[in-house]
């Protein structure tokens, strides 16, 4: 994975262990440059901070991808302490996939990631990478999820006119993977979630899961009382959609299998596109023919 554009960080470079430090005093020597590194919250620094930070951590990494043999461990350990700095979670997790695209590795960065602070990252940024994991097989839960404490979430997609706003990234973040991985997660949340953003955003994937679950998990919060009539009526408008897949779609459908559609619609989900988007309403139009 490239070194993402860094647009907040501050770090304290340090001197290198001495020669010859024993393993166990050279792991713990890095950790506690991390430590010292990634002293800041990204998101309170001003543009000058944030610039001379930049340069400061990019030592860091360089540093690193040195020596990769002593700090891909310190790094790991570091990520999975339950005390690690909180914008290290996120950017250590990136150095991490950048140094091993080891299969232990991406699920312990994914773990990380959905511990950090949301707003001390770029939205596109983290877009990419939980994405990127997903189509690669992560179970990309946890870290899709974690977005939804932030209704702003947004991601821009210049090249192909598109925005994705906190709905959509979600979808695109879940959809490649293994549903078995995220519904039950999915849905118990939904059941639970307080922000009308993120119930909306929650209905919408549930939608594209087109389950029986996910039909039920709708339907039961269409009609409940205690959720607000915004959200209610968005959870009635996707179960309206249902009732209308078209002709078209039917016949198309008929030549194919449920699971051959689940398929393609998951491998459609690699590309992040508008006309990605609109083969992935298509074909999701057939898998409500065939259902």
């Amino acid at each position: 994975m490239m070194r993402k554009p860094l647009a907040f960080c501050a770090v304290a470079a340090l001197t290198a262990a001495p020669a010859g430090a024993a393993p166990a005093d050279r792991n713990a020597e890095i950790r506690k440059e991390i430590r010292e590194t990634y002293t800041f919250r990204p998101h309170e620094l001003n543009d000058q901070q944030i610039q001379d930070n930049a340069k400061r951590l990019d030592v860091f990494w360089d540093k690193a991808k040195a020596n990769r043999a002593a700090y891909v461990p310190a790094i790991r350990d570091e990520l999975a302490s339950a005390d690690a700095p909180i914008f290290f979670l996120y950017d250590g997790s990136a150095l991490l996939l950048s140094l091993s695209d080891a299969p232990p590795d991406r699920a312990l960065a994914l773990r990380a990631i959905s511990r950090c602070d949301i707003l001390d990252v770029q939205p596109s940024a983290y877009f990419h990478q939980v994405h990127d994991l997903a189509v690669r097989g992560g179970d990309t839960t946890e870290a899709a999820l974690h977005i939804l404490s932030e209704p702003r979430f947004t991601v821009v997609v210049p090249q192909h006119a598109l925005t994705l706003g906190q709905d959509y990234c979600l979808v695109y973040m879940l959809l490649p993977t293994d549903p078995g991985l995220w519904r039950p997660r999915v849905i118990e949340r939904l059941a639970t979630e307080a922000d009308q953003t993120a119930q909306k955003s929650l209905l919408l994937l549930l939608w594209y899961d087109q389950t029986p679950d996910s039909d039920a998990a709708i339907a039961r919060f269409a009609s409940s009382n205690d959720k607000p009539q915004s959200s209610r009526d968005r959870a009635r408008e996707l179960l309206q959609r249902n009732e209308a897949a078209g002709p078209t779609a039917g016949v198309k459908a008929a030549f194919r299998s449920e699971s051959s559609i689940r398929s393609a619609r998951r491998a459609r989900m690699a590309s992040v596109s508008d006309e990605a988007l609109m083969d992935l309403d298509s074909l999701t139009r057939q898998l409500i023919a065939k259902r």
